[in-house]
């Protein structure tokens, strides 16, 4: 409803970061010439410019550096991974545990918090077990709030890496994978105001880097 009242005012191009996964009702205006670029989620059922970030390569970041210092039961906490963002940094942290030759153990994920107080009943959760994680990753900013949260309550003193900094989070000293959101709108609206001045090009999948930021977690 927000793209067709946008476009009923003859808008340009569409910068669009998307909630959804089926994007069928932008066909007609994309045959039609209408510039759209996706940001941080990639198109589905159409062919558009897309701007992401490398989730899989900033959650094998955190992994392997939790592994570098020696934990081998490292637990995950976040969103579902019917978010493609969360999926990709799922991946990224099963496959970098798979590459180290340590087995995924589901039992130490818990993908299902939307919000800080979820985040931090699933990290208490985790840090309960017979068996509890000496490390967590938490695949959001909202989850390693929530995370540190539980581990304040619970005196526990499991390492923490989280995706996506946040306010407060230096110093906390949290260790987090670090991105540029600025970056991202940028690169975004460069292409789109390409596209609008002529460019032709096939439709762009740019992928930009995340960076680990080791703290005192």
């Amino acid at each position: 409803a927000a793209v067709g009242t946008l476009l009923e005012r003859r808008v340009g191009g569409l910068l669009i970061v998307p909630a959804g996964r089926d994007h069928a009702y932008l066909k007609e205006e994309v045959r039609l010439g209408t510039p759209v670029v996706f940001i941080d989620r990639p198109a589905d059922s159409i062919e558009a410019d897309e701007i992401l970030l490398d989730n899989g390569g900033g959650a094998r970041q955190a992994t392997e550096h939790l592994l570098a210092h020696g934990h081998r039961r490292i637990g995950l906490v976040g969103d579902p991974p019917t978010i493609f963002t969360i999926a990709e940094r799922l991946a990224g942290y099963q496959a970098c545990l798979e590459g180290a030759g340590i087995p995924v153990d589901g039992s130490l994920i818990r993908a299902g918090a939307h919000d800080v107080r979820h985040a931090e009943v699933a990290a208490r959760e985790l840090l309960a077990m017979r068996h509890p994680p000496t490390a967590l990753f938490a695949t959001n900013n909202r989850a390693c709030i929530g995370a540190l949260h539980a581990l304040r309550a619970t005196g526990d003193r499991a390492a923490l890496v989280g995706f996506d900094d946040f306010e407060l989070a230096d110093l906390l000293e949290v260790t987090v994978v670090r991105h540029d959101p600025l970056e991202l709108g940028r690169r975004a609206a460069e292409l789109l105001f390409a596209r609008l001045a002529g460019d032709e090009r096939p439709p762009q999948r740019i992928v930009l880097p995340t960076e680990l930021v080791a703290r005192g977690s």
